[in-house]
């Protein structure tokens, strides 16, 4: 008798086989490549910023020499953020921005947020409530330059331009990859010492913005509930911030000022970091890996050569160049440099008043829906 059954053919099943791992590999990669955009990835991206407040990740030491530095964070175009042009969407730079500003200011302002959490004596600066303290965005503006094209990687430099009597400002430059690179790095720890070998492709600052994508400017309001805590407050119990003149005696009282029970606990900080642990180890193996893959042209050499060789070690820790001799940072100079950045800010300042454009009294259009 013979049997109705096909024969079995090794090829159909390998095939078969291998369209399906194929298929399986292809939506990982999609995952993975366009992380940005899936549902809950902002609050994780976001989260990682909270980091920096942490006594363990809290940056120790600084001065009114880092008030106006930049912090650079990489990030890259996913699939998700093109438009029908297949370029960076021009929407998707706000949730990029919210990312940049949250690590800059939770970087910059740790000590001034663990001051205003536990401080005993809550009277005159930050009032009697014991409601927490939280940054507010006020207002964004972001003027496009370039486009970014289809997985293009860019870095954003975001630093503090100027603040009023209530808001802070920020600048935030997106910049392309590896096309220019600071002079050092202040703080740097030992896990992300992979961010140091830098290309820095374009050698003339003077066509810098050549590598510039976009700029935004933010302004940012400190509150403790319903409470504006100005920022100058901020800035000097942080210790970025010198004190004016006659005032050095009541900055110090303020910064000496004994805390209270802290209420996030050591053991809760650890358990909070771990996975972000484990993604910065991902990540400086990925970064090691593609070092090592990378080819580096003569061109690229050559503007290594010219810039220095031991650039590389300027930043390590057990490294000590001789440093040239910089320039204290006094009131005076520091408010210098706010007032310089007004000029710019107020600009979005005066933003406040499109508020008064609107009016309903007038006919419209007509009337649509969106979907959802």
């Amino acid at each position: 008798m013979e049997s109705s059954n096909k024969p079995f053919h090794l090829d159909d099943h390998w095939m078969s086989t291998f369209m399906t791992w194929s298929w399986r590999a292809f939506i990982i990669f999609l995952i993975i490549r366009n992380f940005k955009t899936v549902p809950l990835a902002w609050h994780i991206r976001v989260l990682r910023g909270y980091r920096h407040l942490l006594r363990s990740n809290r940056a120790k030491n600084l001065s009114p020499e880092q008030l106006f530095q930049p912090l650079i964070v990489s990030s890259g175009n996913s699939i998700g953020e093109l438009d029908y042009n297949l370029h960076k969407s021009n929407s998707t730079y706000f949730a990029d921005l919210d990312i940049a500003r949250c690590h800059l200011m939770c970087f910059l302002f740790s000590q001034g947020v663990d001051y205003a959490r536990n401080a005993r004596r809550r009277v005159g600066i930050l009032g009697v409530s014991e409601d927490l303290i939280g940054l507010a965005l006020g207002a964004v503006s972001c003027t496009f330059r370039k486009e970014v094209k289809p997985f293009q990687s860019y870095e954003m430099w975001t630093r503090i331009l100027t603040w009023d009597d209530k808001w802070i400002y920020t600048v935030t430059h997106f910049v392309r990859k590896d096309t220019v690179r600071p002079r050092g790095f202040t703080f740097l720890r030992p896990q992300e010492q992979h961010l140091i070998p830098r290309q820095g492709k374009l050698s003339d600052l003077a066509r810098k913005e050549d590598a510039i994508f976009a700029s935004a400017l933010s302004k940012c309001v400190w509150k403790k509930g319903r409470r504006t805590v100005p920022p100058e407050i901020m800035l000097q119990v942080s210790g970025l911030l010198p004190p004016r003149p006659g005032q050095e005696e009541y900055i110090t009282s303020l910064r000496n000022e004994p805390l209270g029970r802290l209420t996030f606990s050591k053991q809760a900080e650890e358990y909070y970091d771990i996975p972000f642990k484990i993604i910065d180890r991902m990540e400086a193996i990925w970064a090691m890996l593609r070092s090592h893959l990378t080819f580096e042209t003569e061109a690229a050499g050559e503007e290594e050569g010219r810039r220095g060789r031991n650039w590389k070690h300027r930043d390590l820790p057990n490294h000590h160049p001789r440093q040239p001799r910089r320039e204290e940072w006094t009131w005076e100079k520091v408010e210098q440099e706010r007032q310089r950045g007004m000029e710019i800010a107020k600009s979005l300042a005066e933003m406040d008043r499109l508020h008064g454009e609107f009016t309903a009294d007038t006919d419209a259009l007509t009337f649509r829906r969106d979907w959802w």
